[in-house]
């Protein structure tokens, strides 16, 4: 039987240590490699879900904004609609001042000539009579009792019905309703002038004032046809200016 030396012994001692270690090296490299795969995984992941977070947040901004736009426009267009009222209230209010400043203008101007030609003939005027009850009548229109000349004129055509100063007081009863603005009234007192004293000097002035009440009363075509008429009865009269001058008002606010 052939010895094995010692040399010998060692060196198959090693061999064989060496072939039961590499496969516990290789499980162990084996293994050390996997630990980042598991981990590279749990990183994407990760960031797939902070992908999907980042859209679902962008998603609710945008939405956010939607909304904030849609409610910026809800109350733009009350804005314009609210502006809109505002100009149409200032707009009847300018017109309506206008209208009131006319009105007065125009009745001052006509208690003013009234009321130098009253003037002049007072002198001829019997106490008690007819002429003194009607300057009274006047003289309370002039310092605007309106409601106590309307009375006061009522009563003086009521018994005066024949007198020459007849039409001058259902004239100013007229316009004692006018500028109170009881435009029913009015218009009824100058279309009644106009029927009972077709030919009376007030006749312009009266039917001026009935297409003014019409107007007033939105009766814009019956306005129309009243007004032309003082042009083209009265074309030589002060009234049929201010005809025309209220005519083109109708006309230019398309009425």
């Amino acid at each position: 039987m052939r010895r094995i030396g010692a040399s010998s012994w060692s060196t198959a001692a090693d061999g064989l240590a060496m072939r039961l270690v590499r496969p516990i090296a290789v499980a162990c490299l084996a293994g050390m490699a996997a630990v980042p795969a598991w981990a590279q995984s749990k990183n994407d992941r990760l960031d797939m879900l902070e992908s999907r977070m980042g859209a679902v947040e962008r998603q609710l901004e945008n939405q956010g904004l939607l909304e904030l736009s849609r409610q910026i426009e809800a109350l733009t267009a009350e804005l314009r609609n609210l502006r809109g009222e505002f100009e149409q209230v200032q707009h009847e209010l300018e017109r309506s001042r206008t209208q009131q400043r006319d009105q007065y203008v125009d009745l001052d101007t006509r208690l003013r000539a009234a009321e130098t030609a009253l003037n002049a003939a007072q002198a001829g005027v019997t106490p008690g009579g007819p002429e003194a009850e009607y300057q009274a009548a006047f003289n309370l229109l002039k310092d605007g009792k309106y409601d106590e000349a309307a009375t006061a004129l009522r009563e003086f055509i009521a018994r005066n019905r024949q007198h020459e100063l007849a039409p001058n007081a259902m004239y100013w009863l007229g316009e004692a309703h006018y500028v109170r603005r009881d435009y029913p009234a009015a218009l009824a007192a100058f279309e009644g002038l106009l029927k009972s004293y077709p030919d009376t000097r007030k006749a312009p002035d009266a039917l001026l004032k009935a297409g003014y009440c019409q107007y007033e009363l939105k009766r814009l075509g019956p306005a129309r046809t009243t007004l032309t008429r003082v042009v083209q009865e009265f074309p030589d009269s002060p009234a049929a200016a201010e005809a025309k001058a209220r005519l083109e008002r109708i006309g230019s606010a398309g009425g």
